[in-house]
């Protein structure tokens, strides 16, 4: 269910997810690390469109939020290798989040760090972060169908695929967080490297197979 890329950066990012160990060190470089995890009882080929925002939060301990949009080149550029990656599996890109079957949001952790676990969703905290109102439907909460416990690091990008089509029942309605994919290292002396992240979110999709119609 969970697969690293082997390479990694030069300071260190701590992460468990259900039994699994740390990364041993001694077998990663002086890179990145790509880190993804999926619901294993997720039906990735009955869905067949997905959509996704066009700009990236960037988590910078703000009072207020702040995105990268259209004006940003970067942050262009790396959503439209999302898409790329997505249409490359099969999947339609649509333009309104109510004809949806997948959604796809991105986060990139500029200069602080932040912890989340199951029972932490530190982004209820944070101004602006994709809640799961975003995506509308009735949904007030998030569910994921595996364990999740990490520290994210600055340089980080983070990546969470919903299931847009789960039902919703009662007042606590959750929506599930079918594949999450975490990207360290990515920042060159504070400053992001879009090769770099561009290459790592290619890695992300070779190393998912399953995520394909």
């Amino acid at each position: 269910m969970k697969k690293l890329f082997p390479l990694f950066f030069a300071f260190v990012a701590v992460m468990f997810a259900s039994c699994e160990k740390e990364p041993n060190l001694d077998k990663l470089d002086n890179e990145y690390l790509v880190y993804t995890q999926y619901d294993k009882k997720a039906n990735f080929k009955a869905d067949t469109t997905f959509y996704i925002p066009d700009s990236i939060l960037v988590i910078t301990g703000s009072k207020d939020p702040v995105y990268w949009n259209k004006d940003n080149s970067n942050a262009q550029q790396i959503i439209d290798t999302y898409v790329a990656n997505m249409q490359d599996r099969g999947y339609k890109r649509v333009d309104e989040k109510a004809d949806a079957n997948l959604g796809l949001q991105l986060s990139y952790i500029e200069n602080t760090s932040y912890f989340v676990g199951n029972n932490n969703y530190w982004w209820w905290d944070y101004p602006g972060y994709w809640g799961p109102n975003y995506w509308g439907n009735g949904w007030n909460n998030w569910y994921y169908p595996y364990p999740v416990v990490y520290s994210y690091t600055v340089g980080s990008l983070l990546t969470e695929m919903v299931d847009l089509t789960a039902p919703t029942t009662g007042t606590s309605n959750k929506l599930p967080v079918i594949w999450n994919c975490y990207i360290t290292g990515l920042a060159n002396g504070g400053t992001l490297s879009l090769q770099k992240t561009i290459k790592a979110v290619n890695q992300a999709f070779v190393q998912s197979p399953y995520i394909k119609h």
